[in-house]
């Protein structure tokens, strides 16, 4: 067991979900490693206000995560820091709305490079030290349209469908070792990245979803911290949906 506080490592963290997740594990007393690729001064406004406001270590760092030198490089900084973290969560991702026949290799590229392979590789980072402590929880935040895939959005639907698959097939493989790993299946969640869409769009796409509304950035923070604890200790290897009943 570890001789200090909790740690936990967020990808994306300058994003909405990302901030969500960065103020409800900083108010649970969680050292935080908070990732971004770009708005630094975003983040380190971010880490600033919760340093002040919960008294928690935050430590922040830039890295571009599609490319696995930059990824292994920002590890080492971690894990010399704290060679032993409770948990990772893959939030890091980018949206991408495109008929196929309109998207090229290199679009196909950044989108799964981005969204999938940065989980490939930070969870083959961070494994070691959880593999030889029997303990830790991963968790990717991923999407519903990874389980059912969404029109347009063909290369996002796919980098997600390979983070579902990945997230239950790494759970059976570590689970004998005592780590949890899960994902979390978002819907529509009131984030920027809905900012493509008009006010009118959204209001429509609102009323498409049975519960009436798009999720809170918070909500999804919630499950996380669920997912992340001892009170979730039997639940490894799933894809949870957060969807407000839409699908």
């Amino acid at each position: 067991m570890k001789d200090h506080i909790s740690s936990v490592i967020i990808t994306g963290a300058s994003g909405g979900i990302g901030q969500a997740l960065a103020r409800r594990f900083a108010r649970e007393g969680y050292r935080l490693f908070l990732h971004a690729c770009r708005h630094m001064d975003l983040l380190q406004q971010q880490a600033q206000d919760l340093i002040l406001k919960y008294g928690v270590p935050v430590f922040t760092l830039q890295a571009d995560l599609s490319h696995y030198a930059d990824l292994h490089q920002m590890f080492q900084t971690i894990l010399q820091e704290d060679p032993a973290p409770d948990c990772l969560i893959n939030n890091a991702g980018i949206s991408f709305f495109s008929l196929l026949q309109d998207a090229q290799e290199a679009d196909w590229d950044r989108v799964m490079n981005t969204n999938a392979k940065s989980v490939f590789g930070c969870c083959k980072e961070v494994l070691p030290s959880m593999l030889r402590r029997h303990e830790g929880s991963i968790i990717n935040i991923s999407s519903m349209w990874g389980c059912v895939g969404a029109s347009m959005e063909t290369l996002y639907s796919a980098s997600k469908g390979a983070v579902n698959a990945f997230t239950r097939a790494l759970g059976k493989e570590v689970a004998p070792s005592g780590i949890r790993v899960n994902a979390i299946a978002c819907g529509v969640i009131d984030t920027p990245m809905n900012d493509v869409l008009n006010p009118e769009e959204k209001q429509s796409l609102a009323q498409d979803i049975p519960l009436g509304r798009f999720a809170l950035p918070i909500e999804v923070a919630d499950l996380a911290w669920y997912l992340a604890g001892s009170q979730s200790s039997y639940l490894t290897a799933q894809v949870i949906s957060l969807d407000g009943g839409y699908l």
